[in-house]
């Protein structure tokens, strides 16, 4: 059920925040090219990257968002569903972030990694079995979809039915992620790898 390495490298990653340390990148993008181009419409030409542009921070686009508006009615669909699923969520912080942390690291998903660091950081605690257990879901949603009964029992000791259903719309929610933003190359991150601690 536990993964010593990915322990280690969690409790690496979270130690400047438990500390008080602030690590966050001021760019969230290196603006490198994906396998489609960017559409990024000027502030007031476009209803729909207005609108994503009031969730992203600084109301600047992201490269994902740039991919996605070259399908409007996607673009659209995609930051409603994700802002249900990353901004009006009833998990607790951390494990929200967990669950999409480690869905990346699962699928090499370097871009996901990259865009959640911060908030990862931010939501920092100490590693315990609320999210052990959560990381044995997104292992489950990940590399089997199915979830185990001793998972999920595990879960609800401790998340509503509401939580649940958010953990598993997080879980299965960045799987998605992952495999647009790989497959699409965004912010061409395909290749490189999710730079967590290894030691």
């Amino acid at each position: 059920m536990y993964n010593p390495p990915f322990i280690l490298a969690v409790l690496l990653f979270y130690i400047p925040s438990l500390l008080g340390l602030a690590v966050l990148k001021e760019k969230r993008d290196d603006d490198l090219p994906a396998r489609v181009p960017y559409i990024f419409p000027e502030p007031g030409a476009d209803p729909i990257a207005d609108e994503i542009r009031t969730r992203r921070e600084g109301g600047k686009l992201l490269d994902l968002d740039g991919v996605l508006l070259q399908s409007r009615e996607l673009a659209a669909g995609w930051n409603q569903m994700f802002s249900a699923i990353r901004d009006a969520n009833s998990l607790p912080g951390n494990i929200r972030e967990l669950l999409i942390l480690r869905t990346a690291v699962l699928n090499d998903a370097t871009y996901q990694w990259l865009q959640h660091e911060g908030s990862g950081r931010a939501e920092a605690s100490v590693l315990g079995l609320e999210l052990a257990i959560s990381m044995s879901l997104a292992d489950e949603v990940a590399r089997n979809v199915r979830v185990s009964d001793a998972t999920f029992g595990l879960l609800a000791n401790f998340l509503n039915s509401t939580q649940l259903v958010d953990a598993f719309a997080t879980a299965g929610g960045y799987n998605f992620v992952s495999r647009f933003t790989v497959g699409l190359d965004i912010d061409a991150k395909m290749d490189v790898s999710v730079p967590i601690p290894k030691d």
